[in-house]
């Protein structure tokens, strides 16, 4: 008797493996891709290990995954995330998926906008973030 009839097609390990082997292509997710804010990757990838900060001025600065130590999230005041080395303030409208994606590690880049950008061109259930202030600790 086989299990195949009982394995379910959504499941991650398997969906890797026949990706790894080219038996099916790759198909985009609502999950991943670009979004305007802030990018993700689906859970059938590898997590990311470094996560990228973009500021409006171009400048950008990466901090890996393994050094967040803590990431805090409130409604009023945004997102903390805590490196150790570093400490990442992101503030904006609507950021609790992007919270959840980055306790999650799947979080690639994330973007930011400018406010008046913001409101006249993303729906407004649209995750937007206004500004990232990174922090680094004064020697």
């Amino acid at each position: 008797m086989s299990d195949d009839k009982f394995r379910k097609t959504s499941d991650a390990a398997t969906r890797l493996a026949e990706l790894r082997e080219g038996k099916k292509p790759i198909e985009p997710t609502e999950e991943e891709g670009d979004v305007d804010a802030f990018s993700t990757i689906s859970a059938d990838r590898q997590q990311k290990v470094m996560l990228e900060l973009r500021l409006k001025t171009d400048d950008a600065q990466a901090f890996p995954y393994s050094y967040l130590v803590r990431a805090r999230f409130n409604p009023t005041n945004g997102i903390l995330l805590d490196f150790g080395v570093a400490e990442a303030r992101i503030s904006g409208l609507n950021l609790r998926p992007l919270y959840a994606g980055l306790v999650a590690q799947r979080v690639a880049v994330i973007q930011e906008m400018d406010e008046l950008h913001a409101e006249a061109s993303v729906p407004p259930e649209a995750t937007v973030v206004t500004r990232i202030e990174i922090m680094e600790p004064e020697e």
